[in-house]
């Protein structure tokens, strides 16, 4: 597993799970683009079998995980709000539209997830701690799986620079996005003294 560029700081748990109806209302909209996205690459790459075996299978997993947090979401007396556009992944997306470039892109997007999740395991009690904690272990898997479908498609030294740029590329966006009770906003900002 690569290592991120950026780390997210305890307080952006506190803060996102200081909104929890929002928080889970997001990360549901992020289950369903995910399933999504998977399917967009199979749809583009109908020849390559393993991609498309594996991503199926990926989609799958991505819609039951939104069945869960919903199904959490509307225990706690909230409703999926409507989507929202997602600067984080905008921006990550922007100007990539190359296979190897959104394979690398989607694994930073589940490597943060999973950071993220283990955070909110970490600092928040039940029932959201203990569902971050139950969901992490997927998404260490997802950002696996992208990085070796893009070493099985493209040369290892082109993987290898690619990824570092989108490490370094994911890291700056993310330092910089404003703080929201949203699975890829900022973190939340110290307030000024005086």
């Amino acid at each position: 597993m690569f290592a991120l560029g950026y780390r997210t700081p305890p307080a952006w748990a506190l803060a996102a799970g200081a909104a929890p109806l929002e928080l889970l209302s997001d990360h549901a909209h992020n289950e369903l683009r995910a399933a999504a996205s998977a399917q967009g690459l199979i749809l583009r790459r109908p020849r390559l079998s393993r991609l498309v075996e594996r991503l199926g299978a990926l989609a799958a997993e991505e819609l039951e995980h939104f069945r869960r947090v919903h199904r959490l979401l509307l225990s706690l007396g909230g409703s999926l709000g409507p989507p929202e556009a997602s600067p984080y992944v905008d921006g990550l997306l922007r100007g990539r539209g190359q296979l190897l470039e959104r394979l690398l892109a989607a694994a930073l997007i589940e490597a943060r997830s999973l950071e993220r999740f283990e955070l909110l395991a970490e600092h928040l009690p039940a029932p959201l701690g203990p569902l971050y904690a139950q969901l992490a272990p997927s998404e260490r898997g997802h950002a696996h799986l992208f990085v070796q479908l893009a070493e099985e498609l493209f040369p290892e030294a082109e993987v290898g620079a690619a990824l570092e740029d989108t490490i370094a590329r994911e890291a700056a966006l993310v330092a910089a996005l404003p703080f929201a009770p949203r699975m890829h906003s900022g973190a939340p900002r110290p307030e000024p003294m005086g």
